[in-house]
């Protein structure tokens, strides 16, 4: 009998965890939510988590930094993808294993037989939750199109368990005229739970329904890599209405045409993991855990395991709260400064920017140069016109932050 791939990426998950140092890790008294990325050779054989992400907690508005120093959004999910970036940023610095320089084309070529999975111990909050009831399936397939797709432009664990064990999304609806943004209504846009400061950032389901058509690699490596990378399949150890994650993932936007060359809408595997299950998984007589946690596979002199609390490092004193050494690897700041360091190992990308030297990497803000990611950003920009009208949209000084600044602010 074939092996289920879900529980085999279970293992491999819950090993990598257990692998881990235990600070942070949640007490007996503590839940959270467990996501990882599994790498997979074909030829080889060869299969291993090469980010993973704990975590439950997001932000409100009022506490966003301009500076790119703290996490917005610390869901399990896009912890570990943003381990991801890492990784993936490390791999093309490096003499890779993945990856192949083209010299004719000037980026990196993927090699076919390195696929990308993804796991996780929890549905992802927001549409993913939502699950038809049939005695009352019509009523909401009807109050789903009337939500008005409205462009906004301006926490806690949100999935809560019921007395009968089903889970709802905590997500909100989005939009002024949203009467109860609770309202568990199938295919909307929401962002993420919280109490008290409402959240810019978008629900996990929506984020992986946008990671599915432009890749999880997102604008800056986008500019680097032949194609996007998009992940193959998606695995849970949890419980989970199919159709209602297969909606949230690529169904609801099914008839919305979309064209690019480029950017193609997958419809991933989307498998259940039976013969695992976590430790720490959510129990309504537990308390989510404070921290999140955030690992991947680069070597120990770059720090692969870090823990954060509201967004930033654990154990920071007050006084470099506002500075640099506070932020975690995978911040915005972070990330740019990795992908600065990649076009100066590349001049070629340089010249793509239109950038002359290397004082320009400095002032440059992470806003500008996102914008100079043309072709990713034009296609973002044709989504959200025809799938994620609601998206919403950070003001422009929280994205206004260049290397020099945030150096001079440390």
């Amino acid at each position: 009998m074939q092996k289920n791939p879900a529980n085999s990426f279970a293992e491999l998950t819950f090993k990598k965890f257990n692998s881990l140092p235990k600070t942070g890790k949640p007490t007996k008294s503590e839940w959270t939510v467990l996501s990882s990325i599994i790498q997979v050779d074909s030829l080889t054989g060869d299969s291993k988590v090469v980010a993973l992400g704990c975590g439950t907690k997001c932000i409100g508005k009022s506490k966003l930094c301009p500076l790119g120093l703290i996490l917005n959004d610390s869901h399990a999910e896009v912890l570990a993808r943003r381990g991801f970036l890492r990784y993936i940023y490390h791999q093309l610095k490096t003499k890779s294993n993945i990856f192949i320089y083209d010299n004719d084309s000037g980026v990196f070529r993927r090699k076919e037989s390195i696929a990308f999975h993804f796991f996780s111990t929890q549905v992802p909050c927001g549409d993913a939750c939502i699950v038809t009831d049939p005695t009352k399936g019509e009523e909401e397939e009807i109050a789903s199109k009337r939500v008005k797709l409205d462009i906004v432009t301006s926490s806690d664990a949100g999935d809560v368990l019921t007395p009968d064990n089903k889970v709802f999304t905590g997500a909100k609806l989005i939009g002024e005229n949203t009467l109860d943004p609770m309202h568990q209504v199938q295919g909307s846009l929401r962002t993420k739970p919280g109490r008290g400061d409402r959240t810019l950032s978008m629900s996990c389901s929506d984020k992986l329904s946008k990671w599915n058509i432009l890749g999880i690699q997102g604008a800056f490596l986008d500019m680097f890599l032949e194609k996007p990378i998009y992940l193959e399949s998606l695995n849970f150890s949890c419980d989970f209405d199919m159709d209602s994650m297969k909606r949230a993932i690529y169904m609801r936007w099914k008839e919305r045409e979309h064209k690019s060359s480029r950017f193609i809408a997958q419809e991933p595997q989307i498998q259940l993991a039976t013969q695992c299950s976590f430790e720490f998984s959510q129990d309504a007589d537990k308390n989510a855990s404070p921290n999140g946690l955030v690992w991947c596979d680069v070597p120990e002199e770059k720090v692969p395991y870090e823990i954060s609390v509201n967004g930033k490092k654990q154990g920071i004193t007050k006084k470099l709260l506002q500075s640099k050494k506070s932020s975690l690897k995978i911040s915005k700041l972070n990330l740019l400064e990795e992908f600065l360091q990649l076009i100066k190992l590349n001049p070629h990308f340089k010249t793509k920017l239109g950038l002359k030297i290397d004082d320009e990497l400095k002032t440059i803000t992470y806003c500008e140069l996102k914008q100079k990611c043309q072709e990713y950003q034009n296609s973002w920009k044709t989504l959200k016109e025809s799938y994620f009208q609601q998206w919403t949209t950070k003001p422009e000084n929280l994205l206004s932050f260049n290397l020099l600044s945030c150096n001079k602010e440390s």
